[in-house]
């Protein structure tokens, strides 16, 4: 996938998980806890990811941990990053952490709408990458994964995204 076509996923993704957030009633986005996360729980830490990497693109690359990969060094597919992170998950029993924890704040709107304006922000930042080669020779630390090119990255961000919208409304369902 070239750069327009991940604004493009991320973009649809975005409107999905919106729409699965906003779609729900007021009490049912805020049942839960600190342990078993809430609709609204999901949907700030995904606010959080998003915004994080939205900054982390928009600073000079000798800041934030850039690192560099050789070019033509082969990239992992979204496939193999999902694979990864839910062994990882699972092995490891991986959990939100820092400035990922989870600390909603407004109504159900102005949360969605945070989670909107993230990805607007990511996508404002990403659009400034015009090299797509510097999308898979410029690597950021990712705190599960360890070094992803940027690609890889929006690979993981579009996935992630999609996780936490099924993986509340999968807690939503057990009783």
């Amino acid at each position: 996938m070239n750069r327009d076509d991940l604004l493009q996923a991320l973009a649809a993704r975005t409107e999905e998980v919106a729409s699965g957030f906003a779609g729900l009633d007021e009490q049912t986005f805020h049942r839960g806890t600190a342990e078993q996360w809430s609709p609204a729980y999901h949907l700030d830490h995904l606010t959080r990811s998003n915004t994080v990497l939205a900054m982390a693109l928009s600073m000079p690359r000798d800041r934030f941990g850039w690192g560099r990969r050789p070019a033509g060094t082969p990239g992992q597919s979204e496939e193999a990053l999902r694979t990864e992170y839910q062994r990882r998950l699972r092995e490891q029993g991986l959990r939100a952490s820092g400035r990922f924890l989870p600390d909603p704040r407004g109504t159900q709107a102005e949360q969605v709408e945070a989670y909107r304006q993230s990805h607007a922000l990511l996508a404002h930042h990403l659009l400034a990458y015009t090299d797509e080669a510097e999308l898979d020779t410029a690597t950021l630390p990712h705190p599960a994964l360890g070094e992803l090119s940027l690609r890889e990255l929006l690979f993981f961000t579009h996935y992630h995204n999609d996780h936490h919208l099924r993986g509340a409304h999968a807690a939503l369902e057990t009783p």
